[in-house]
């Protein structure tokens, strides 16, 4: 048995990961190299042998993808998140992204008795994994991915000390996603402009779905990856899940395709069967349901997204003055601070982004 923790690293070893993901996060750095560096910062510090991580919808608090990961549950990937959001479970990502800590481990949380987590006990179990930690990357603004780090079946769980690291982190590890929310790739070709649904069994199984939807999934990021595993985007099983288990209500999250372009999720449970199927739409987000995601991304303040939405409305500098009762002056200080937060460099290419007309989005400056 292998022992981590407090006889491997010292209290410095602590204080220099938090340091160096601190200079991480304000890094130039592209996300994946963000994520993956900081994984062997942890890694060596906290000790864990597999790993995944996740990006989240802000506002919905949901695991979306163009993530990445290292471990050996991939077809069980859907899986796993349906039944972290069907309700029961243990250190869900939905519970911690809204807990005031947001880290926590299935070992703390079941009292040491693993098998009361479903998706441990039938998922994580059958391919060796031991122990879960999990910490929201969650600053300020949002929380914008989930940390999940393993242990394998015969070694020490998680520690107290080890989860607290993860809590003072997860800001850190927050902000340096939410500064990345733009990055996109460019060499895809264009999502689809129609809306697309695929239907779903009670068990979460595609059972059918239209041309459009296919064309969505197909534009998604790990596209062909969870093809050949054969099953649905990660994101579409959440999503679902919640649907499936809010008696009706929708649920929705907003997720990127290959091309930066985004798109938004909806589910519903289906009405007029015993056994309820649930509809899954896939369609272009439209910038009212983008706009606070991306203010938030570049930590616009209140008015500077009060002066941004009146201009999307249409209004010139004269009119934003008479309706936020400002003067002209001021409402190009906050276009000019709105400009720098945002990389733009014209109201032209700064409403096209906001509209989703320009596609990509240049990275928000730390």
């Amino acid at each position: 048995m292998r022992v981590y923790g407090c006889l491997v690293a010292t209290a410095r070893d602590w204080v220099r990961c938090r340091e160096r993901l601190e200079r991480l996060s304000a890094s130039s750095l592209d996300r994946e190299s963000i994520q993956r560096e900081a994984v062997t910062d942890l890694r060596r510090v906290i000790g864990f042998d597999r790993w995944c991580w996740p990006l989240a919808d802000p506002e919905a608090g949901l695991p979306t993808g163009g993530g990445v990961a290292e471990h050996d549950y991939g077809p069980a990937v859907g899986r796993s998140l349906e039944l972290e959001y069907s309700g029961g479970d243990f250190a869900t990502m939905g519970v911690l992204a809204r807990r005031r800590n947001p880290a926590g481990s299935l070992s703390a949380e079941t009292g040491g008795d693993l098998a009361r987590s479903p998706r441990w006990d039938e998922v994580l179990r059958p391919v060796g994994i031991g122990d879960e930690a999990v910490v929201a990357c969650r600053d300020t603004l949002g929380c914008w991915g989930f940390l999940k780090a393993y242990r394998d079946n015969n070694d020490t769980s998680f520690a107290d000390h080890d989860l607290e690291l993860l809590a003072q982190v997860g800001p850190t590890l927050g902000s340096a996603l939410r500064r990345t929310v733009g990055q996109a790739s460019r060499d895809m070709p264009p999502a689809p402009s129609s809306p697309g649904v695929v239907v779903l069994d009670p068990d979460l199984r595609a059972v059918s779905w239209t041309a459009g939807a296919r064309e969505w999934i197909d534009a998604l990021p790990l596209a062909g990856l969870f093809a050949a595993w054969g099953i649905l985007p990660a994101t579409i099983y959440p999503v679902a899940a919640l649907a499936r288990s809010q008696n009706g209500s929708a649920a929705h999250a907003l997720d990127r395709t290959a091309d930066g372009r985004w798109l938004r999720i909806e589910a519903a449970q289906l009405e007029g069967q015993p056994n309820a199927q649930i509809a899954v739409t896939l369609r272009a987000a439209t910038s009212t349901e983008t706009f606070d995601l991306l203010c938030r991304a570049y930590a616009l303040s209140r008015r500077e997204r009060e002066v941004l939405a009146a201009l999307l409305g249409g209004l010139d500098t004269r009119a934003v003055s008479a309706r936020l009762c400002i003067s002209p002056h001021t409402v190009q200080d906050h276009l000019k601070s709105v400009f720098r937060k945002t990389g733009a460099h014209s109201r032209r290419e700064l409403l096209a982004r906001f509209s989703g007309a320009s596609g990509p989005t240049p990275t928000p400056p730390a």
